[in-house]
């Protein structure tokens, strides 16, 4: 316990309250401007110089390190924290000197991502025409996307610090990283599909209805090169699964739309039909275990499937309904085509069918170019009247065998029905001359 002496204590009683008025600043507002503007000067040096020499020497290392598999750069981390110390220090000073630096800081930073973006695309190029594209090739590609989401939240919260004047700093660095996302996820999609393309062109062809090779082998290859996709981060690995997703079923429908199998009769639509609907199923389940958002894709091998197996006309015009409504840029080639295939050939029935499309179209119905599919799978009316008149030699030659069938049978049974009457009468003979 402290004890104080009585004078002590009464002397503290008789003293006056103490003034808690602010006090006058410390440095005159002219040394504090100069000081404002010298850290102003210094931030401006450093995202110019000093993030200029960083961006260089790690495109030197793009080169020189393509060998190895890495798919994490220090890049971002090195670039953020050299500004994130100022902006830091900034704000703890005052809000308008922490605003003023986020400003320049985002203005800089903006520059810096356009050359880093103009950089990545002649890496690309470069890589496209004379590097071979291999493994190493791939992660530093995968490496470099990994930098646009921390790049993407600093340039948030510099935009955060001054919402008011960095609006377009902030739009031209957001710009430049989706066309290094945009385009790095164009290269590793590319670079799936030279591996998976040539199996395309064997799926929906008479061999596919016994063999699953094809489909099994579209279905390894993505599962493979996924092993090294899946090293890229989140929100960009999303946007990469997502392309992938489509455009393997833009690949599979084009598949269907060229109409290489004409059914000619329910059971081969019934074959043709569960085998599509086999595979719709495993394409979801794998991308799914992906984590592909595109859900959407999943239901459009169904409904095409569902078209060439239901029989009655009302039942395909609801299905045909439902997926104009799902998948608003199909067109009226496409269903023909899809038609032929199924082996349709009454015009009235076709044209009932036609019409549901032909009223969707004529709506004003805004398509997303996110929910595109049909519009990259265009059907020319040469090849409309090639599997038109291809569906027609296969009715009538299927007619033809069924005709030639019955004829022979005729044939048959009358020859036995002769010979046994010839017979008959032998034996009759027989017994006279007995």
């Amino acid at each position: 316990y402290n004890i104080y002496n009585r004078d002590v204590l009464g002397t503290i009683g008789t003293t006056t309250s103490i003034n808690y008025a602010a006090l006058e600043p410390i440095l005159p507002q002219k040394t504090v401007d100069k000081l404002e503007e010298d850290c102003i000067s210094i931030v401006k040096d450093k995202v110019t110089t000093e993030l200029i020499q960083v961006l260089d020497e790690e495109e030197r290392r793009w080169a020189q390190t393509l060998h190895i598999e890495e798919y994490q750069s220090h890049l971002a981390q090195s670039v953020i924290q050299r500004l994130k110390v100022d902006l830091d220090r900034s704000t703890a000073v005052s809000q308008f000197l922490g605003a003023r630096v986020a400003r320049c800081s985002l203005i800089g930073l903006a520059d810096f991502l356009y050359n880093f973006q103009r950089k990545m695309e002649i890496f690309h190029d470069t890589q496209a025409e004379f590097g071979d594209r291999g493994d190493g090739y791939i992660s530093r590609t995968i490496a470099l996307v990994n930098c646009c989401p921390p790049f993407r939240s600093f340039v948030e919260r510099c935009g955060q610090c001054d919402p008011q004047g960095s609006e377009e700093s902030e739009q031209r660095a957001n710009s430049s990283l989706d066309r290094v996302i945009n385009q790095s996820v164009r290269v590793l999609t590319d670079r799936l599909f030279e591996h998976i393309r040539p199996f395309f062109d064997k799926l929906i062809r008479r061999k596919w209805l016994n063999n699953i090779e094809a489909f099994e082998a579209i279905e390894a290859g993505i599962k493979q090169h996924f092993k090294k996709f899946k090293r890229m981060d989140p929100p960009p690995y999303q946007t990469l699964v997502g392309e992938v997703h489509r455009r393997v079923l833009v690949e599979y429908v084009r598949a269907i739309m060229r109409g290489r199998i004409i059914c000619t009769s329910s059971k081969m639509r019934k074959r043709m039909a569960f085998r599509l609907q086999d595979e719709a199923t495993q394409l979801k389940r794998l991308f799914k275990d992906l984590e592909s958002n595109a859900s959407w894709l999943d239901a459009i091998i169904s409904h095409l499937a569902d078209i060439i197996l239901l029989e009655d006309t009302p039942s395909i015009q609801m299905e045909v309904a439902v997926l104009v409504k799902e998948f608003p840029d199909i067109r009226k080639k496409h269903i023909s085509t899809l038609l032929n295939v199924r082996g349709m050939m009454r015009q009235a029935d076709r044209q009932e069918i036609l019409n549901i499309v032909k009223d969707f179209e004529n709506s004003s119905a805004l398509i997303s170019r996110d929910r595109a599919l049909f519009s990259e799978i265009p059907i020319t009316s040469e090849v409309h009247c090639i599997s038109l008149g291809f569906l027609r030699l296969a009715m009538s030659v299927s007619n033809w065998f069924s005709e030639h069938r019955l004829r022979r049978k005729r044939k048959t049974r009358s020859r036995s029905t002769s010979q046994s009457a010839d017979n008959l009468e032998d034996t009759k003979k027989l017994h006279r001359e007995e």
